[in-house]
């Protein structure tokens, strides 16, 4: 079994999980900012680290508006890693890899830490479960 770096828990009634996100932001040779999720493999861009914060959050809503109605969330994020404890259609308690494991299986990560240079941060989400 891999070893994880978070956890996040069943909170309550509204279904909700918080679980803290590493994030990587860089700006490529077209001066284009991005800010990148490796655990959830989703991008977010702009012309500015603001816009590409932004813009990551509208993407991140659409990824959990799309994968909640089609009742997929579970499986997504098991396909990309994660562990997920009880039913797929009941989780109870999500472990997100760890980052050294989401970068040896991921070459876009590699790449990216080969071209540019990459600012870490943390950012807590909700991911419905």
């Amino acid at each position: 079994m891999p070893p994880y770096i978070f956890e996040g828990k069943f909170q309550d009634k509204t279904s909700v999980v918080r679980v803290k996100l590493l994030l990587f932001h860089f700006q490529d040779e077209n001066r284009v900012h991005f800010v990148y999720s490796p655990h959830l493999d989703l991008t977010g861009y702009g012309n500015d680290e603001n816009q590409a914060k932004k813009s990551f959050e509208v993407v991140m809503e659409d990824f959990v508006d799309y994968t909640v109605k089609k009742k997929t969330i579970a499986k997504v994020l098991a396909d990309l890693g994660w562990e997920v404890k009880g039913s797929e259609k009941h989780p109870r308690k999500l472990l997100a890899p760890s980052i050294t494991t989401v970068i040896n299986e991921n070459e876009y990560i590699s790449e990216i830490f080969d071209k540019y240079s990459v600012n870490t941060f943390h950012e807590e989400i909700g991911l419905p479960v």
